[in-house]
């Protein structure tokens, strides 16, 4: 008997994809693609807005920290204010003080006041700045201003002080201030010396607004050019970035007023704006600074 044997050829195996599996992985990863570029982005806008803000705060408190150096010591009553305005600060800033040694023909010798912990101090003095000297009266205190005509070491004692006074000057380091009137200058009179300043809020070169400060060149007798202290600002305005003024009942100054004598309290509204990757961040701080003998 015969038997029929029947051989079949193995079916061809087939390995892949099909159409509709690649279609759907290709949207999916899309999708994922697009949640991870929204992810960065979000991740991307807040590091610029957070970077923004640490940007506005340090120049709100270089502001702060700045504006108070240089205003608590001025003195309305003495005539250390020249201007105010809600845009403009002018000042008579004081850059040292002494005690009249002595005073001959066309000079007077002066012991500085003492620095922070007792340290000598060279006055940076220029021919050009201005001596105060306090005269002596009882009803009102008056200062006399006299021109430096130049600024020099001296050798010598000073004898117009007692031991008492040598806790508060240097007498181991006198100086001699060449002036062309020394009538004022009595022995033991308290003397000023003073040089112009200059504050304002401004608009620089790229469009944007700054504190500014203006110091004196005494060589050529008018203010150098204006340097940023701190900023961008909000331009100044009645309700931005100003200067604002008050007497000694806390009543504001008015504006346009020439009796700056008045004045005994300076504030400046610090409205800040920075821009970084047209992210834009604003925030304010307030400097409150009293005067000196308000």
């Amino acid at each position: 008997m015969l038997t029929r044997v029947t051989h079949h050829a193995p079916r061809a195996t087939h390995f892949g994809f099909t159409l509709a599996e690649m279609m759907l992985v290709l949207v999916l990863s899309a999708i994922v693609l697009a949640l991870m570029s929204s992810i960065g982005t979000h991740l991307q806008r807040q590091l610029s807005e957070q970077a923004t803000r640490v940007a506005v705060g340090e120049q709100l408190a270089t502001g702060a920290e700045l504006l108070p150096l240089d205003l608590r010591g001025v003195s309305p009553s003495a005539g250390e204010i020249v201007e105010a305005r809600d845009s403009v600060l002018q000042i008579r800033a004081t850059i040292a003080s002494a005690v009249v040694c002595s005073a001959s023909a066309g000079s007077v010798s002066l012991a500085t006041f003492f620095g922070a912990y007792r340290r000598s101090i060279a006055p940076p003095l220029l021919g050009g700045d201005t001596l105060w000297v306090l005269a002596d009266e009882d009803s009102v205190e008056t200062w006399r201003p006299v021109r430096i005509a130049g600024w020099r070491r001296a050798a010598g004692v000073c004898s117009a002080l007692d031991a008492s006074g040598s806790e508060l000057v240097d007498l181991s380091h006198l100086w001699t201030a060449d002036v062309p009137d020394t009538s004022a200058f009595a022995p033991g009179a308290v003397v000023r010396a003073t040089r112009p300043q200059r504050f304002s809020f401004y608009r620089a070169g790229d469009g944007q607004w700054y504190l500014g400060l203006r110091t004196w060149n005494t060589a050529s007798a008018q203010f150098n050019a204006v340097q940023p202290l701190s900023g961008p600002y909000v331009p100044p305005s009645s309700a931005a970035t100003r200067f604002e003024y008050f007497d000694s009942s806390g009543m504001p100054w008015p504006l346009g007023d020439s009796s700056y004598s008045t004045i005994a309290r300076v504030e400046a509204l610090l409205l800040a704006a920075a821009s970084s990757s047209g992210v834009t961040a604003t925030d304010s701080q307030r400097v409150v600074v009293a005067l000196r003998n308000r």
